[in-house]
């Protein structure tokens, strides 16, 4: 059943601890729930002998269930760790599970990354004989594809993601994907009276294995909330916020309190860093003062990428200015802007051919959401690759352009790149240039012919 974590908490310090615990959403909250429980279920002094833990992307369902079935050393519970289960993917998880291999990869976490893209893999159905004959000439787009691309925009993380796994020597046989079986039949015999078991994962809720968890054990959902964006909600992240401070012992000023909002990035575990960097910055003074988060909070660039492309495909060149002047100051390189930009160009560029080709007749400028769903999707999926509400957010931008402009802007767009890698000029005038030609009004631009 769905509980949530205080109430699993107050069970535990009544002696009543759940034998099934599955833990699922945010990975930072996940971390610091799963070690909540942990200092309850096993105290430090007990854990080297009534604890295990595995990593449940890599080891055999036999280690872990003959954990489960070995007795505690010391009286008590004995509580078995699985992270980062992979028992609860399936192929309509797929989109999602792309998208965060891609995360991971973009952040670096290049073996978390090649974990997950193999588990991806097991559950398309590939087999390690597949794995062995692939030719990444002949089969990049289908990867592509699967992570939620073409070939042309993810080729390079396709390649890097290949080779990656390849140099570590990582096998389909080495990953435990297809094992959410093993852990239906254990479910069905029950556990030991002395064991807990505690699962992390990345789950799909439609799952029949999901559905039967919830049934024998107690789900914590942890998801943050967001907005259509992807972002966290302000909601989400303002509690979240009044908690750290208030375990901080903190105050804080109101304008450094929004200031804290307005720079957080698309994780928790960013803003936990840098609230950590601004706690040890202010020592033992009680309040945080607005030259404090200028001094130390790291003003995160990911979602300010996603506002530049967001307010380029509006036509708002104050906005689109104020963005790029942003990411500068915050370290990013010009051509690394270029890329976004141009992919958002060439999303556009779909919507916009497919508003004046085959959809002409169902595509209406104004058309609502609601209208959207129904009109323009086919079997639940949308006319292009991606979430439907982005796919629709990308056809009301295309009714902002003309075909012809979004082709001229690619042009702009690798002048833009030539100039920055073979002239002398000011990088922040060739990026500035770029955003008043491409955010000129259309009725100028029609004037101009």
């Amino acid at each position: 059943m769905k509980q949530e974590l205080e109430a699993v908490l107050a069970e535990i310090r009544k002696g009543e601890e759940p034998s099934l615990l599955l833990l699922h959403g945010d990975d930072y909250q996940v971390h610091a729930a799963s070690k909540a429980l942990l200092d309850l279920l096993v105290p430090p002094e007990r854990r080297a002998f009534n604890l295990e833990q595995f990593d449940g992307r890599v080891a055999p369902w036999d280690e872990i269930e003959a954990a489960l079935m070995t007795p505690p050393f010391l009286p008590g519970t004995k509580t078995v760790l699985v992270e980062n289960a992979p028992y609860f993917l399936s192929r309509e998880h797929k989109g999602e599970v792309g998208a965060r291999v891609l995360q991971l990869w973009g952040e670096g976490k290049k073996d978390e990354a090649a974990k997950l893209f193999l588990d991806l893999l097991i559950v398309e159905g590939w087999t390690q004989e597949r794995w062995e004959r692939f030719q990444d000439s002949t089969s990049g787009a289908e990867l592509a594809e699967l992570l939620g691309g073409d070939g042309r925009e993810l080729k390079e993380e396709v390649e890097g993601l290949l080779l990656f796994c390849r140099n570590s020597g990582m096998e389909l046989s080495q990953r435990r994907g297809g094992e959410g079986h093993r852990l239906m039949e254990f479910l069905e015999q029950g556990l030991p009276p002395w064991d807990v078991l505690l699962i992390t994962a990345n789950v799909d809720r439609r799952t029949r294995l999901y559905k039967r968890f919830e049934e024998k054990g107690s789900v914590l959902d942890l998801s943050i909330g967001r907005e259509k964006s992807g972002r966290m909600s302000r909601e989400a992240l303002a509690e979240f916020l009044d908690q750290r401070l208030k375990e901080g012992g903190k105050k804080i000023e109101a304008q450094a309190r929004g200031m804290i909002l307005a720079r957080a990035g698309a994780e928790l575990w960013a803003v936990h860093q840098e609230l950590e960097k601004l706690f040890l910055y202010v020592g033992e003074e009680p309040w945080i003062k607005v030259k404090d988060v200028e001094e130390v909070f790291s003003d995160q660039g990911e979602g300010w990428v996603f506002d530049l492309t967001k307010a380029l495909a509006a036509r708002d060149s104050v906005a689109a200015l104020s963005h790029l002047l942003r990411l500068l100051s915050q370290g990013h390189h010009p051509l690394a802007l270029l890329a976004p930009i141009a992919s958002e160009v060439r999303r556009l560029m779909a919507a916009r051919q497919l508003i004046e080709g085959e959809l002409r007749e169902r595509w209406k400028a104004g058309m609502s959401y609601p209208q959207f769903q129904k009109s323009m999707l086919h079997d639940g999926a949308a006319p292009l690759p991606g979430n439907p509400y982005f796919v629709y957010m990308s056809f009301k931008s295309a009714d902002n352009f003309t075909l012809k402009e979004l082709v001229r802007y690619l042009g702009l767009l690798y002048q833009t790149d030539v100039r920055l890698k073979s002239t002398g000029h000011p990088p922040r005038m060739v990026m500035e240039r770029l955003i008043l030609e491409m955010c000129r009004p259309l009725r100028a631009m029609q004037n101009e012919k």
